[in-house]
């Protein structure tokens, strides 16, 4: 991509928002966890916190192009931190996190905080020159609330679910609710994968589990699918399908890393 070795940092204009909402939303999209931002969702997680002002949000540009921005409130949370990863990176983090320092100290604030992800060296390393302390991140506690909307969009990521599988599986499913249906099908035929809500379906695999259990199938390791088997909190009918089973959940696990920005939380 044509760049230039010429990289500028000034505050948020108006009208800088649709461009910085699509740069977050294309240097984050493979994170599961996060919530794609729209117009309406970053001004209401950005601009409109009483403790963030427009003078907090710095914005770097290359050859009249936004390639990097940062939000940062008067306490020093970094709410928000991306940058283009077909741009110089390291300059463009090392630029935005030198910014927020500034501005924070000029706030009267004593320090900077900034949860990125974990998976990204970029911004670690230019943490660790900037002198970040890195602190381990608060156990994270999920609840599903709509079961088949998320095996929906499982489903229908990379098609992984079209294989040579020529099953319905029938979750039964226990301590759900009342928002939340207790049958769901997910039918796998012919190069296919689809979710059904149809109590008439006829199970190939019928699998009786809770919902506890079942989301941290989803969102865990194959240990504790392995785990949730073998002590009986997940119980497969037919026996003889037991394999099949686990290789049809193994496939509906997230696989995605997890990533929630600050603007994310309160």
């Amino acid at each position: 991509m044509p760049q230039n070795n010429e990289y500028c940092i000034r505050t948020y204009i108006q009208g800088d928002e649709n461009d910085l909402i699509l740069l977050f939303n294309k240097a984050y999209d493979h994170f599961a966890g996060l919530v794609p931002r729209t117009l309406e969702y970053w001004k209401w997680c950005i601009l409109s916190r009483p403790n963030l002002s427009e003078e907090g949000i710095a914005v770097v540009v290359n050859a009249d192009k936004i390639v990097g921005y940062a939000a940062v409130d008067k306490s020093g949370n970094i709410l928000e931190l991306c940058y283009d990863p077909d741009h110089g990176r390291k300059k463009i983090v090392s630029m935005l996190l030198t910014w927020c320092i500034d501005y924070v100290r000029f706030q009267g604030g004593n320090s900077v905080s900034l949860n990125a992800p974990v998976q990204d060296g970029i911004i670690r390393q230019a943490c660790k020159e900037s002198e970040f302390t890195e602190e381990p991140f608060p156990t994270l506690f999920l609840k599903v609330q709509d079961l088949p909307q998320l095996l929906k969009k499982i489903v229908g990521q990379e098609n992984r679910l079209k294989r040579d599988f020529q099953e319905t599986v029938v979750f039964s499913l226990r301590k759900v609710p009342s928002s939340c249906p207790n049958h769901v099908v997910l039918q796998i035929q012919n190069g296919t994968a689809i979710v059904l809500m149809d109590d008439e379906a006829k199970p190939t695999i019928k699998i009786e589990v809770d919902l506890s259990t079942i989301s941290e199938c989803v969102f865990g390791s194959r240990r504790r699918l392995y785990k949730a088997i073998l002590d009986g909190r997940l119980k497969v009918r037919p026996l003889r399908k037991v394999i099949k089973a686990m290789k049809i959940l193994s496939l509906l696990q997230l696989r995605n890393p997890w990533y929630i920005p600050g603007a994310d939380f309160g």
